[in-house]
């Protein structure tokens, strides 16, 4: 089988959280020439490009009964002005799981069900490229290959901490078995034991914000950060390697002049230093933070790895649920961790509500994030509503 481990994490295969995962690095130096097929090129130093309509892979077949989700990294061949986008379809065993249409850099992923993987015992996938593209055909080039994609990373894993059927999970008709006192003490919990269950992942400080006003101050690396999505994802592939290391903080001023801002150069993320211009000098204040920073890395270390907080990421509005998965994905490279996605409510999901995609992936709903001017300005009855009833949700699957 083949497994990643993230730095700093338990191996997944003494992860008992996580004991199907199939890893492929299509690198120079990666794995990927051990399952690719028909329809790829020669591997490059950080990608494997498909060459021709179709490209095949045949991986291990996952023995543990699942939903499985497929998280791909990978970039289209784009040629402004004539070929701005390409389309990509995915099947597995056969069967025709998905399609992305694709511009530029992404991740995209797709929900498999046991019954699809459970056919056989290999898993073939094969990608359609309808739109590959020889770039001679657009001016002067050497390269005449008929290119799609090329391909950076696979990741598969199973969606569910433990055994359950397609088709199933936690929306079930069914109530799942539930220890009634603690749902009770969950509903009678005070807001502040509450919001200390929980750790924000950015991508402001909007919850970082929300717990200062239910009274809750715990140290977070990323409370009160700005942590783009695609940032964050990188960080958490390289177990956030090299972050407050002497040389990698540069200290700025806010545009209002009033505060100090700490920009991480490893990472790029972004955030506030809570040190006024007049308290401290930059030097001061950058001292400050390599000593701090190190610190709150091996708090969020020891806690991803033990999987007892819930993660909460929202974006700067809404945004696709399926472009959030590869953050659950991430996470539980350490352990079996839950993520919180909070997102823009709408005529189908109303405001407060949480819904669980599967194990480890809950979605909530706020009618409004609070505006950038005015970070403090949040949806609170809404949002306390939507964590009381994530952590009921965690009670009752775990």
């Amino acid at each position: 089988m083949l497994t990643i481990t993230a730095p700093g994490a338990t191996p997944i295969d003494q992860n008992p959280a996580v004991t199907t995962d199939i890893a492929i690095d299509f690198s120079a130096s990666g794995n990927g020439a051990s399952v690719t097929g028909a329809g790829w090129s020669k591997p490059e130093p950080t990608e494997t490009w498909t060459v021709g309509a179709r490209s095949l892979l045949s991986l291990p077949a996952p023995t543990m009964p699942a939903t499985y989700v497929l998280v791909i990294k990978l970039r289209p061949q784009v040629v402004e002005g004539r070929l701005p986008s390409q389309r990509l379809g995915v099947s597995v065993n056969g069967v025709r799981v998905d399609e992305f249409t694709l511009s530029r850099r992404n991740v995209r992923t797709c929900l498999l069900p046991w019954n699809l993987l459970s056919v056989a015992p290999t898993l073939e996938i094969a990608f359609t490229m309808p739109d590959a593209a020889r770039l001679s055909d657009f001016g002067p080039s050497p390269d005449r290959r008929l290119l799609g994609f090329a391909f950076e990373s696979l990741l598969l894993y199973p969606s569910a901490h433990e055994e359950w059927q397609a088709g199933g999970g936690l929306s079930g008709p069914e109530p799942l078995p539930v220890n009634i006192a603690s749902i009770l003490a969950a509903d009678q919990m005070q807001l502040q034991d509450l919001m200390l269950r929980f750790e924000s992942l950015g991508q402001n400080c909007e919850f970082g914000l929300l717990q200062r006003q239910c009274k809750a101050e715990p140290l977070g690396l990323l409370r009160f950060s700005s942590t783009p999505l695609p940032k964050l994802l990188h960080a958490l592939e390289h177990g956030f390697e090299g972050m407050g290391a002497k040389g990698s903080i540069e200290i700025d001023i806010s545009p209002n002049g009033l505060e100090y801002m700490v920009r991480d150069l490893r990472f790029g993320f972004l955030y506030h230093a809570w040190v006024n211009t007049g308290e401290m000098t930059a030097d001061e204040v950058c001292r400050r933070e390599e000593r701090r920073v190190p610190f709150l890395l091996r708090k969020l270390m020891e806690e991803l790895q033990a999987g007892e907080k819930t993660f909460v990421f929202k974006g700067m509005g809404a945004m696709p649920e399926e472009e959030v998965f590869p953050l659950s994905a991430a996470l539980r490279r350490y352990g079996p961790n839950t993520l919180l996605f909070v997102n823009i409510a709408d005529a189908e999901h109303s405001p407060g509500t949480v819904e669980a995609r599967a194990p480890g992936f809950l979605v909530g709903y706020v009618d409004r994030f609070a505006p950038s001017e005015n970070a403090g300005n949040l949806a609170l009855s809404q949002w306390v509503h939507v964590c009381r009833e994530a952590y009921r949700l965690r009670l009752a699957a775990y």
